[in-house]
């Protein structure tokens, strides 16, 4: 059997990643056990995807996931980033890190839920996935961009 450490990501690090050039990020999410699965790029933007496995038996495989994208627009350049957990202790913790750094929330709509401080604003889904041969699990998804 093989275990995996799959790390959690906090808001200090995610706001870090909104900000920090490629190779910075990069580096910070493979520090964090995040492997780059899948780069596309076009003419106006490039998307990156990363994962982390956190395997408990040989059955249950949990993930965290992190998708940011730059795109491009006449020399100016903005970054949404995406980060996905199937932990509930996560997302408690980010919510918790979001309060306490002065983040309000504005709006509350369904499972969805926006935090905006000055003018950035991170948006809280829970959804439910079905993975493939699988039964539903909730996902915890934290999107924020500039």
């Amino acid at each position: 059997m093989q275990c995996g450490f799959a790390q959690s990501l906090d808001l200090n690090s995610l706001e870090k990643i909104l900000y920090a050039p490629v190779s910075s990020v990069d580096s910070a999410l493979k520090k964090s056990n995040f492997r780059l699965t899948e780069k596309q790029k076009d003419k106006g933007y490039c998307n990156y995807y990363y994962t982390s496995y956190e395997r408990k038996d040989l059955f249950k495989h949990l993930l965290r996931s992190l998708s940011y994208m730059d795109i491009f627009d006449k020399g100016d350049t903005s970054r949404i980033v995406l980060y996905r957990t199937y932990y509930e202790t996560d997302q408690q913790e980010l919510k918790k890190q979001l309060v306490a750094n002065g983040y309000e929330l504005t709006s509350q709509q369904n499972n969805n839920f926006v935090y905006k401080k000055g003018d950035v604003t991170i948006t809280n889904k829970i959804t439910e996935k079905t993975v493939p041969r699988g039964k539903p699990m909730t996902a915890y998804e934290f999107e924020l961009g500039r």
